[in-house]
């Protein structure tokens, strides 16, 4: 097949440094039949080299369709990567290549990268793209802004040209696009409707930025696939999602894992898949969704002939729960979909269920404030390391905050109702904390420490497990948030809006 034509430089951790160095890609270039693929992941690519190779492409390249490019900047200066990419295009421009495929994937050029990657991006070299892979790229709100404008700038210059942009792959995940970044993405999938798939996980996105993307699917009704994993849905960006599910009929996989949905949000996806044919992988893991809407969401499922996978693992259901959900499956011949439960939190308390029943009761107005709340918050949280902490031997400050967290818990774990002796001491505890951790400039790591310690973020220690008493020393932080001059500002809103 024709596709199949080409060369592969794959993993050979080539340093391609000077026009010498470039000697045997120039030559494979020269005496390639049919160059319809070009891989240069995982070398290396310098200034000179890059000229040398751009040359080549420029007399023997025309037939080139697939630009694979991974992980080829290792060592390089920023400064460098522009003009790289620029020696590139201009070898592409020459040969009037178009690319159906461009994967610049684990380059962590940023916005500074950027700048040569638009020129591609706005060349006739990119009108019939189809497929763009950026992950990890570390493009931050302003590379994301870039990014955006090139694509539509192509858009509309294509169509000048006669051959509309119909870009149908973005993957654009780890980039820290965060909210701004993925609601000028969105403008770019509102306009050229061809999207088939996005995948966009682990960016600091959070409910207006979900938001927006969701209106954007509206005009995008061949969308595929669709990966927002590990981005800050919640309730309100899941039902947002859930309205536009119906107009995404021939969406085939669905990621919306550790996305902090809940209940609510699962509820709602649920009855909008009820009449979903098309679907067959849907991941909704380590979301606290509780067995009754674990339940609903799985009897969605029963009717999809091509389900293949279905993975709830690391929520909130319990054994008796796990139990039906795969009996359920079971009647329905797709018991074989089902992923692991190793991760299962187990049953909510009855306490656990009742703040979660308040939570699911409660007005658009507060869910709007929670929103409005994760997006104030969003640049504090960006800078925390989400997880279990890893204490080593010479970490000796980290080691007094986890003594100082435990000790406060500990503490906690005696309080009841209208017990001001323990709530005084507890206070005074986290005021020592925090007071202590300012200056050691470890105010985030202790905020961190606390959110993991109540259950309120995932620990990546998979051994980790919560206390029994951590009921009592959540209702114990509630009170500590409320009081002003005990934690710092900005740790204060965080943990206030993680209990919300």
């Amino acid at each position: 097949m024709e596709d199949d034509q080409g060369l592969s430089f794959a993993d050979q951790s080539l340093m391609l440094n000077s026009a010498e160095d470039a000697k045997a890609i120039v030559l494979a270039i020269e005496k390639c039949p049919s160059l319809v693929y070009f891989n240069l992941q995982g070398n290396t690519l310098g200034i000179d080299a890059a000229k040398e190779i751009g040359n080549a492409l420029a007399k023997h390249g025309s037939q080139l369709k697939r630009a694979l490019w991974q992980d080829m900047f290792t060592g390089r200066l920023k400064c460098e990567i522009p003009i790289v990419l620029e020696h590139l295009s201009a070898g592409l421009l020459t040969a009037n290549v178009r690319l159906s495929e461009l994967d610049l994937s684990n380059n962590a050029f940023g916005p500074i990268g950027m700048d040569g990657l638009v020129k591609l991006l706005n060349s006739p070299v990119c009108y019939e793209l189809q497929t763009l892979r950026l992950m990890n790229n570390g493009l931050g709100i302003g590379g994301a802004k870039m990014l955006a404008k090139a694509l539509i700038d192509n858009y509309h210059a294509s169509c000048k040209a006669g051959t509309p942009f119909k870009l149908k792959v973005l993957i654009a995940g780890r980039n820290r696009l965060e909210n701004d970044g993925i609601i000028a993405l969105s403008k770019f999938f509102t306009l050229v409707k061809t999207m088939e798939e996005i995948t966009i996980p682990q960016n600091g996105i959070y409910c207006k930025g979900i938001l927006e993307l969701t209106k954007s699917l509206l005009k995008n009704p061949n969308l595929k696939v669709l990966d927002v994993q590990d981005n800050l849905l919640t309730a309100l960006g899941a039902e947002a999602l859930a309205s536009v599910l119906p107009n995404l009929v021939n969406l085939k996989r669905l990621n919306i894992a550790d996305c902090l949905i809940k209940s609510r949000g699962a509820l709602a996806i649920s009855e909008a898949l009820n009449n979903h044919e098309s679907l067959e992988v849907l991941d909704v893991s380590y979301n606290e969704i509780n067995g009754e809407s674990g339940l609903k969401l799985t009897q969605s499922l029963c009717n999809k002939i091509n389900l293949k996978e279905y993975n709830v693992n690391g929520n909130r259901f319990g054994v008796e729960t796990i139990e039906i959900i795969s009996k359920t499956l079971k009647e329905s011949n797709k018991d074989n979909t089902l992923g692991s439960f190793s991760g299962d939190e187990g049953e909510c308390s009855s306490d656990e269920e009742d703040d979660n029943g308040e939570a699911e009761e409660s007005s658009t107005d507060e869910d709007n404030n929670s929103a409005s709340c994760a997006d104030d918050t969003a640049n504090l949280l960006e800078d925390m390391s989400i997880g279990e902490p890893k204490l080593t031997n010479d970490s000796i400050e980290n080691v007094s905050i986890e003594k100082l967290v435990d000790q406060l818990m500990d503490t906690a774990g005696h309080y009841q109702d209208s017990d001001e002796v323990t709530l005084d001491k507890c206070l005074k505890l986290y005021k020592t904390a925090y007071s202590d951790a300012i200056k050691t400039l470890k105010f985030v790591e202790l905020t961190n420490l606390l959110l993991v310690k109540h259950g309120l973020i995932k620990s990546e220690d998979k051994e980790f497990q919560l206390r029994k008493d951590v009921g009592r020393c959540l209702e114990v932080l509630k009170k500590v948030v409320e009081h002003k001059n005990i934690i710092p500002e900005q740790s204060q809103c965080v943990l206030s809006f993680m209990l919300k």
